[in-house]
């Protein structure tokens, strides 16, 4: 069961596309890419789940309301698809600017660690999975395995570390934890529309249709 930190794999893909360029890499198909990597777990693996751990930034709907439409447009593909979405949000923190003499105001994506980390005690729990792999190459889930370890011997958390966004003290504390290669997301998009249980179709948004200019892979949400 694959649990996926989308904010890490999303700064990983801008990372992978500027490196990488195709025409499309952000239409990510994450049953299709963690199939893909079942044999870096073994021969026999199977796979069982995809959660996908995202937050939505409403504060741009007023400025930048494409970002939000992209994002929302990419987790209906993911969820017609069978991927389990779960919702954090952003909160807003006022920095004093000394130079400035002033408070800026930045966005904080919250939840995503806490909640992956959490489900994937729940699925251990429910005895869902005998390996949990987390998409991510943050260093904040370290202290969670261990404890992971001590309660569920006879199971294995490992890590698929998103394109350059490998951790050294997560493979040390992880073994067999192993690297999604950029080459991957390009070759596991989505069809340029997804049917809905529905019966209607959502599209990839025009703009991930082609790589993007150099001066917009910096940009921090979807």
């Amino acid at each position: 069961m694959f649990f996926v930190d989308g904010f890490n794999l999303y700064h990983s893909i801008e990372r992978a596309q500027k490196a990488f360029p195709a025409p499309s890499h952000k239409w990510l198909d994450l049953n299709a890419l963690a199939r893909a990597n079942l044999l870096s777990l073994g021969p026999t693996e199977v796979l069982v789940g995809v959660h996908y751990f995202t937050a939505y930034a409403d504060h741009l709907v007023l400025t930048n309301p494409d970002k939000v439409t992209r994002h929302r447009a990419y987790v209906r593909a993911l969820t017609a698809s069978g991927v389990v979405a779960h919702f954090g949000h952003f909160k807003a923190k006022d920095t004093w600017i000394e130079s400035a003499q002033a408070y800026h105001r930045i966005w904080q994506e919250k939840a995503t660690d806490v909640g992956i980390v959490s489900e994937v005690f729940l699925q251990a729990h429910r005895d869902a999975f005998d390996v949990a792999v987390i998409v991510s190459g943050d260093a904040d889930y370290a202290p969670a395995i261990p404890v992971f370890q001590a309660l569920h011997p006879q199971k294995r958390l490992v890590f698929a570390f998103p394109y350059d966004r490998k951790n050294k003290e997560l493979d040390r504390l992880a073994p067999g934890s192993f690297t999604l290669g950029r080459e991957s997301y390009a070759a596991h998009q989505f069809p340029t529309a997804v049917r809905l249980p529905s019966g209607k179709f959502v599209v990839c948004p025009h703009a991930w249709r082609t790589p993007p200019p150099p001066s917009q892979l910096s940009s921090p949400a979807p």
